[in-house]
């Protein structure tokens, strides 16, 4: 028998490397939080099949729920690209059958109930180009996927390599209709707080000086190359009430070349496809400081 989420959360999960905590109070939506995969149509021929997808067409790959697949849970992952490329292997070689709802395909989820103030759910959107649509689509496709109604916390990383070409001024015009994107997600109570990732103490100050009404509370600042996070940085967040979480996913949102043949395999799409961006959720149940479920959305394009 397969283990309910909550079970497999009870065993394995903790909150390790995440302590940041907000309130959930101001949900305005029902009092038990559900998370759900409908599948409304099944794009299939009549041999069950997917029909070819054309040059243009978009789709999103769902890992499910980590949590279920015990070979990954215990298994330590040097960071997120490896967890991702280990999650579509594991559902390759097991021949996972992926349904497919408007264009994600993705595995059966079960439902999840549980008070939503005991819940705290975290959205990490990696882009591959400065676009408020994608973060739009991504926080859409996420919440549509997990039937969820709101995120506490959604955290936003900009293509590094691109980023550090650029000066401070052009850097900034390109965030700027993207931060202009997740600051209507906040005021439209979508999102609960946002936040960053691998921003130095110049560009969050720009940010946050050009932010309208919400700047980022949050910077996910990764170590890698380093000891430590720089001095300036630290006493800029402590004195804006910005939080600082080092974290170890790469900078640059980046696939295994292995995944596009197991996304093939799992989709029958083809290798040739373009990586728009990926999203990795976690749901935390905060009165048992247990992680009752984490998954990754990957979002191509037919070259």
């Amino acid at each position: 028998m397969v283990k309910s989420v909550f079970q497999m959360a009870a065993e394995y999960g903790s909150e390790e490397g995440d302590s940041t905590e907000t309130s959930a109070n101001n949900y305005s939506r029902p009092t038990l939080c559900r998370v759900q995969i409908k599948h409304k149509k099944q794009l299939y021929d009549a041999k069950g099949h997917m029909p070819s997808l054309q040059a243009g067409d978009s789709f999103t790959v769902h890992t499910g729920n980590l949590n279920n697949y015990l070979e990954l849970v215990t298994r330590r992952h040097k960071n997120s690209s490896a967890e991702v490329a280990s999650a579509f292997k594991y559902l390759s070689t097991k021949n996972t059958v992926l349904r497919i709802n408007e264009s994600v395909f993705s595995p059966t989820t079960e439902i999840l109930q549980h008070p939503k103030n005991d819940v705290k759910t975290t959205l990490k959107i990696g882009l591959n180009s400065f676009s408020a649509e994608d973060v739009q689509d991504a926080v859409r496709v996420t919440m549509d996927t997990l039937q969820m109604a709101t995120l506490s916390q959604l955290i936003v990383s900009f293509p590094y390599d691109e980023s550090t070409d650029m000066s401070d001024e052009e850097w900034l015009r390109k965030v700027k209709p993207i931060w202009e994107a997740v600051e209507r997600l906040v005021e439209k109570e979508v999102v609960h707080s946002v936040g960053v990732s691998d921003l130095d103490v110049d560009r969050l100050r720009l940010l946050c000086e050009e932010a309208k009404d919400h700047p980022p509370t949050i910077d996910h600042y990764s170590i890698d190359g380093c000891c430590a996070v720089p001095a300036e940085l630290v006493e800029y967040a402590k004195t804006h009430d910005i939080q600082l979480l080092t974290h170890n996913d790469p900078r640059n949102c980046e696939l295994d070349a292995e995944v596009f043949d197991h996304v093939d395999k799992l989709t029958e799409s083809g290798k040739d496809l373009l990586h728009r961006w990926s999203a990795r959720y976690t749901i935390w149940i905060r009165s048992r400081s247990v992680m009752a479920a984490k998954g990754y959305l990957v979002h191509f394009t037919k070259k």
